[in-house]
């Protein structure tokens, strides 16, 4: 059925967005860690989204139907296709820009000339970017409710 089709685009919308929320949550959180398990300071990491296409699978899919599912009565296959195109997270990436130095020679961070290397977090470049995904967020909330919506209008159209 069609109208799963919008489902599928915003769950996936859904999932990367939350996904990013996660990792500026991250940023944030740890925008004053000095120590890290890996050494040094903490560095800033960012979400790269990959675009998924899926019209190669959709043709491998029907052709394998074709073959194995039977078309029913009303020449309708009875198996759903998947989502034409999608969004997924392609990789976290490692912000390698230089760190802040601050002096504070009695910090247990510091180095020998008495400065810390703070991460290289700006609060408000990480606030922007979680306003952005939390409307993209919305934005997917908004598509999954009105795909729903349309799908109830068509189920009581039929009812009626």
């Amino acid at each position: 059925m069609a109208f799963l089709n919008g489902f599928d685009i915003s769950g996936y919308g859904l999932s990367a967005q939350r996904f990013r929320i996660n990792l500026i949550s991250s940023n944030i959180a740890n925008a004053n860690t000095t120590r890290t398990d890996e050494g040094g300071a903490y560095r800033r990491r960012e979400v790269v989204f990959k675009a998924v296409n899926f019209d190669q699978m959709l043709n491998q899919q029907i052709e394998k139907q074709k073959y194995e599912n039977p078309i029913d009565e009303l020449g309708i296959n009875p198996l759903p296709t998947p989502a034409l195109s999608s969004v997924v997270v392609d990789k976290v990436v490692r912000d390698d820009s230089p760190f802040k130095l601050k002096y504070e020679p009695s910090h247990p961070d510091a180095n020998e000339n008495g400065y810390v290397a703070y991460p290289n977090i700006n609060p408000v470049i990480e606030m922007a970017d979680l306003i952005e995904a939390t409307r993209a967020y919305q934005a997917n909330v908004a598509a999954f409710q009105s795909t729903k919506s349309m799908a109830q209008s068509a189920i009581d159209m039929l009812k009626g």
